[in-house]
């Protein structure tokens, strides 16, 4: 078989996507290398699946596959389902106990959440617009109902003990809304604290408590990308971005049920679980400078694998950056990196200007 471009099996999985997702099975179908262990191979599409295929449906499929007539190698991998990674209840035992505890002024990496009902994830990031901080997390976390509901924001969110009377540092501010029956792009919402003072624009690294600051954040990345980052369960964990440009359907349970993304990411986490519930919310890290790259909210039943929204749109949507401290206990923002390289197609792809007019940010009500 010949080696496939990039640009060739993200054009094959547009293709093929759509009728891979109506199959009970497929629970997501994305563009990464046709063998992760030699690059060199060149580019495949990678199908998700949340149950083994029994040989004969598996051949089926496969048969189904090679009438498309297209020599783009596809790759299936047992994923088991996608879920959105909010804690709801008391938490079984996390990595560390900094991620969980109680911290003032407020770090990226550490638990969050809101009451009625209760949720816990993670503060991904402290961000910054027009001298005003901010906690990115994801809708799931800190927004009511998917709605423009008023709600406090806790830290620790209510599964670390976090109780609405001595642990409030601010209230949901804005969200972008989630579309049953549509297509998603982002489960993304900001909190705006009581007082800026009372977040500090670092991310904590460490269960020791070491606190970096994020330089800033990446338009795109590509498949293969070595990343980091904390979560309130996990912790600090390493993984690598196994595919770009992601169909998926991720399982919300409750009144939001199934919901379809697109133009998604999915890392692979390196040598353990990387997101379990508690974790929603974190936001990775590219390795080798430490700029943000994508927000995680969703994971594989086992916790091997992310889900996670390119954090160059998140950012774009709400007119962000990444919060830095600056000279006299202010902040500044950080910088903008990153854009894929015209014609590279294993990088993340922008959406068309009809996808992203469909995006607004939603005020929250503020009472």
């Amino acid at each position: 078989m010949e080696m496939a471009t990039f640009h060739e099996a993200l054009k094959h999985k547009n293709r093929i996507s759509p009728v891979l997702l109506g199959r009970s099975g497929v629970t997501a179908v994305g563009v990464g290398y046709a063998d992760p262990n030699k690059p060199a191979l060149g580019a495949g599409v990678i199908v998700y699946t949340h149950q083994k295929f029994a040989p004969s449906s598996l051949n089926t499929l496969k048969g189904m596959l090679a009438k498309a007539g297209n020599a783009v190698p596809v790759r299936f991998v047992h994923a088991g389902k996608f879920r959105s990674h909010a804690q709801r209840s008391k938490p079984r035992g996390t990595k560390a106990a900094l991620f969980t505890s109680r911290i003032r002024p407020v770090p990226g990496g550490v638990s969050i959440g809101r009451v009625n009902p209760d949720a816990t994830g993670t503060a991904g990031l402290i961000v910054i617009r027009n001298n005003q901080l901010y906690v990115l997390s994801n809708n799931h976390v800190l927004i009511r109902d998917n709605s423009t509901s008023f709600s406090s924001t806790l830290q620790p969110g209510p599964a670390d003990g976090g109780i609405a009377s001595k642990d409030t540092i601010g209230r949901a501010f804005q969200f972008v809304r989630l579309v049953p029956g549509g297509v998603n792009f982002q489960d993304s919402a900001i909190a705006i604290p009581n007082a800026n003072s009372l977040l500090n624009p670092r991310y904590l690294l460490s269960a020791s408590g070491q606190l970096i600051t994020v330089p800033g954040h990446l338009l795109s990345y590509p498949v293969g990308l070595k990343v980091m980052k904390s979560g309130r369960t996990t912790g600090f964990v390493k993984g690598t971005v196994e595919a770009n440009n992601v169909d998926i359907r991720v399982s919300y349970g409750g009144a939001l049920g199934n919901q379809l993304f697109r133009n998604q990411s999915i890392i692979r986490g390196d040598s353990g679980p990387v997101s379990l519930p508690g974790d929603s919310g974190s936001v990775w890290l590219r390795a080798s400078d430490r700029f943000a790259a994508a927000l995680n909210f969703a994971g594989s039943s086992d916790g091997m694998r992310s889900i996670s929204n390119p954090i160059g749109l998140v950012m774009s949507t709400y007119n962000l950056r990444v919060a830095l401290p600056a000279a006299g206990n202010t902040f500044k923002g950080g910088l903008v990196r990153g854009k894929a390289p015209a014609g590279n197609h294993a990088f993340v792809q922008p959406l068309t200007e009809q996808q992203r007019k469909r995006i607004r940010a939603i005020l929250v009500r503020s009472k």
